[in-house]
C-alpha cells in the first residue's frame, strides 16, 4: 500500500496533509494555510490552528506512545480498536499484503471517509461503492465471529466474497473490542442497511454492538445499565435492544452524526494525551470554557462508573464533540457496563481514570473531594442520584431475563455509598 501523502479532510474542506516518516516512524501533519484562516480550532489543545509552530506550516510529529501509533493525537483517534484492527489484518492477508509494508497512515487510506467523527482520508483505498447497502444482520454476525477465529487460513472465498466486502464496509472503523457494525436503522420498517456513506431519509445512524451468544448477556447488560444511567441524570443517545436470529444485539445512536451531517468528534485520548484521571476530564472541560451542565454532566459519568462498577473508563471512553461553527461540548455518554472480570484478580479490575487518586477502594468522601476541587453544586444530592439509579438495577434486569445468579453476582459488587 504505502501511501505517500494523505490529505485530511473536514466537511469538505482540506484540514492538512499526512505523511509517514519511515526513518523515524511517525507521521508529519501541516495544516493547509486555506483552512487555518477560518479559525475552526480542531485540535485546541494539542495541535491548534492558532499556534506558531501551525502558523509557521512547521510541521507536527506524531506521538511514539503505543495508544497514537506514530499519529498526531487528533489523527490517531480515527484508527479503530481490536475489533477494527482484527478486520484490517484479516484484509491485508486476505490480499497478500504484507503488514511489514504498510503504516498507520495506510491503514486511514484504508478507513477513508468510514472513521468515527467527521475527518476523512485521501486518496481512499476503494472498497466499492458508498450505496445503502441492505445488511442481514444474522449472517453478518456469524460470518463475523468466523473472521475473528480464523488466525491462519484465508477468510476470503468465492462464496463469501459478497459478505467479506459487505462487513469490511461496515464494521472496519469502530473502536472497542467486541465486534460490532456500522448501520442505519429505519424504526417504522426495522429495515437495517449500511451506514456507511449518504443515507436514506427516514434512516438514523446506529453502532450496532453483536453478542456472543454465549452464557453471558453482553447486550442486555448494557442495555440495563442505559436504563440506569437514565435514571442518574446521565445524557445518551437513545439505545435499543434488537434480535436477529435468535441473538439479542445492542443498538445505540450515534452522536457523531445528525443525519447525514458529520460531528467532528475527539476523545479524551486525542484532546489530552497522558490523562489518567477524571480531575483531568475536569481539567480539558476548563480549559475548552465549556458550560457547567457539561461539569454536573460529567461528574454524574464518574459517579456511576464508581457505583455501578464500570472499570473500563479509559481515556477512549469519554470525548467532545465540535459543531461546524466552532463550538465544543461533552459528547453523550457511551460504553457504559458492568466491567469487572470476576476470574481476574483484584489489581486487573481497577479503574482506568483515577478518582482522588484512587483507582480501587474510592469511597463517597473520595468523590466528594472531586466535587469539591471542581465547584460541583448540590454534589451530595447528585450522588444519592446515582445511588438510587444503581439500586434499580435489580428490577431492570429481571425485565430483561438475565440469570438470577449473575444479577445477585454483579449487585454485590457494587459500591455502596
Amino acid at each position: 500500500m504505502e501511501a505517500n501523502v494523505v490529505r485530511v479532510k473536514l466537511w469538505g474542506m482540506t484540514v492538512g496533509y499526512l505523511s509517514w516518516d519511515k526513518k523515524s516512524g511517525v507521521a508529519l501533519f501541516e495544516y493547509d494555510r486555506e483552512f487555518m484562516q477560518k479559525g475552526l480550532d480542531i485540535a485546541p489543545l494539542t495541535m491548534s490552528v492558532y499556534a506558531p509552530r501551525s502558523q509557521k506550516l512547521i510541521p507536527w510529529t506524531g506521538d511514539k506512545d503505543k495508544l497514537y501509533k506514530g499519529l498526531p493525537p487528533m489523527i490517531a483517534d480515527s484508527l479503530p480498536d481490536k475489533w477494527g484492527n482484527s478486520l484490517f489484518s484479516a484484509w491485508l492477508r486476505d490480499n497478500h499484503i504484507s503488514t511489514k509494508k504498510t503504516s498507520p497512515v495506510d491503514h486511514l487510506s484504508f478507513i477513508g471517509s468510514r472513521a468515527m467523527g467527521a475527518l476523512e482520508y485521501e486518496p481512499a483505498r476503494n472498497l466499492g461503492d458508498d450505496l445503502a447497502l441492505s445488511v442481514d444482520v444474522d449472517q453478518l454476525y456469524q460470518f463475523a465471529k468466523q473472521v475473528l477465529n480464523e488466525r491462519q487460513t484465508t477468510v476470503l472465498t468465492a462464496d463469501n466474497s459478497i459478505l467479506w466486502q459487505d462487513l469490511i464496509k461496515i464494521s472496519s472503523s469502530p473502536g472497542g473490542k467486541r465486534p460490532k457494525a456500522i448501520v442505519a436503522l429505519n424504526n417504522a420498517s426495522g429495515e437495517v442497511i449500511s451506514g456507511q456513506g449518504i443515507i436514506p431519509e427516514g434512516f438514523d445512524h446506529f453502532m450496532l454492538k453483536y453478542d456472543d451468544n454465549s452464557s453471558y448477556p453482553f447486550a442486555k447488560l448494557e442495555y440495563v445499565y442505559y436504563q440506569m444511567a437514565l435514571e442518574a441524570g446521565i445524557q445518551m443517545m437513545p439505545s435499543e435492544l434488537r434480535s436477529y436470529g435468535n441473538v439479542t444485539h445492542f443498538l445505540t445512536r450515534r452522536f457523531d452524526r445528525i443525519g447525514n451531517d458529520r460531528i467532528h468528534t475527539q476523545t479524551l485520548a486525542a484532546m489530552s494525551p497522558g490523562s489518567d484521571s477524571y480531575e483531568a476530564v475536569f481539567a480539558v472541560i476548563r480549559r475548552l470554557n465549556l458550560p457547567y451542565e457539561d461539569y454536573q454532566q460529567q461528574y454524574l459519568r464518574m459517579v456511576f462508573n464508581v457505583l455501578a462498577r464500570n472499570v473500563d473508563d479509559h481515556s477512549k471512553n469519554f470525548s467532545f464533540c465540535m459543531t461546524p461553527d466552532g463550538v465544543w461540548r461533552l459528547s453523550p455518554a457511551y460504553d457504559l457496563t458492568y466491567s469487572v472480570d470476576p476470574a481476574a484478580p483484584a489489581y486487573m479490575n481497577k479503574h482506568s481514570l483515577s478518582v482522588n487518586a484512587r483507582t480501587q477502594g474510592i469511597t463517597r468522601e473520595d468523590l466528594e473531594e472531586v466535587a469539591q476541587r471542581n465547584d460541583i453544586h448540590d454534589y451530595k444530592s447528585l450522588i444519592d442520584l446515582v445511588s438510587n439509579a444503581v439500586a434499580k438495577f435489580r428490577q431492570f434486569a429481571v425485565e430483561q431475563n438475565i440469570d438470577e445468579q449473575l444479577i445477585a453476582q454483579i449487585e454485590s459488587d457494587f459500591v455502596r455509598v
